[in-house]
């Protein structure tokens, strides 16, 4: 039995090997896989340590020191070889095979003579891991309740649709507020900054939107004068390629003092691209823009919903 489990365990890691250099998450990827990602690191150095437990003892301090500095210069060559087959290279994936390799020495060994460092190591462990278990719970939950709830894509009722949003270069953080909700008890405050361009974004997931006819978000301006946004939208096929300009749908909506509710015809978002078809059941990206604008202004967001 026990030789069955290592020989499973064993083609579990060879299997898991390619990943470092392939697949992987991507800057439209749900924060699921993204969290997902993290806690695979954890897992697959744990189950490399399990593995090297079956053969050797290592219960001594200079023992733990030479695996973590092994480690520690495995995950940076992996890093450093990931940089030239296109792919990210990141301090935080070190940080995780490192949890990994710790969880699994001072759990998967008896406590020896070493009894009460090995029980303090286990509970720092446990604390270094649990994170990345609870941030991946966490966003598998709050990525099942967008899926439900869709059409609907965010009326900024919970916190698991506040954190579907980030802002980039605002001039104030993002906040669920309950002033000027069209629908609910809550709407979502944005302020934008004077960059040259200042944003708020939705990550997915979006759904398929091909059997819908329109896009629909409501607005409330609290400025006392217009100023314009841009809307945009876009595919896999379009995020993952050149980012061209003529390849997504951008629409300049002027927003008027206060509510202004937007409506996009969806044919209009499908044939946007130039040269093809917009990917309906494949929207990777839903983002609010202002450019350079002469001074913050705040808004308030609802009800972003497809019809």
């Amino acid at each position: 039995m026990k030789n069955k489990l290592i020989g499973g365990l064993i083609v579990a890691l060879i299997f898991a090997c390619p990943f470092f250099f392939i697949g992987g998450p991507s800057e439209v990827s749900p924060l699921f896989f993204n969290h997902l990602w993290n806690l695979g690191h954890i897992i697959f150095f744990s189950g490399v340590t399990l593995l090297a437990l079956q053969f050797f003892t290592l219960m001594s301090l200079r023992a733990w020191l030479w695996v973590s500095v092994g480690v520690f210069c495995i995950g940076a060559c992996i890093e450093l070889l990931q940089h030239f087959v296109g792919r990210d290279s990141s301090w935080d994936d070190i940080f995780h095979n490192l949890c990994g390799v710790w969880f699994a020495l001072f759990w998967g060994q008896k406590l020896g003579a070493t009894r009460s460092i090995v029980l303090c190591l286990r509970v720092l462990s446990l604390l270094l891991v649990m994170p990345s278990f609870w941030f991946t719970v966490n966003a598998a939950y709050s990525d099942l309740q967008m899926r439900n709830q869709f059409p609907l894509i965010n009326s900024f009722e919970s916190d698991y649709e506040v954190k579907q949003v980030m802002g980039f270069q605002l001039h104030d953080a993002k906040k669920q507020v309950s002033d000027h909700a069209s629908t609910g008890r809550f709407s979502l405050a944005v302020q934008f900054g004077t960059t040259k361009y200042s944003v708020v974004k939705w990550i997915g997931p979006y759904g398929d939107w091909s059997p819908y006819n329109y896009f629909a978000i409501d607005i409330y301006n609290s400025e006392s004068q217009s100023f314009a946004v841009t809307l945009k939208i876009a595919d896999f096929q379009h995020d993952l390629g050149r980012n061209a300009l003529d390849d997504r749908f951008n629409r300049r909506i002027t927003l008027a003092p206060g509510w202004n509710l937007v409506r996009v015809p969806m044919e209009e978002i499908r044939t946007a691209p130039v040269s093809r078809v917009m990917q309906m059941n494949e929207i990777s990206c839903l983002e609010l823009i202002s450019i350079s604008l002469d001074k913050p202004k705040l808004i308030y967001v609802d009800n972003v919903r497809l019809e």
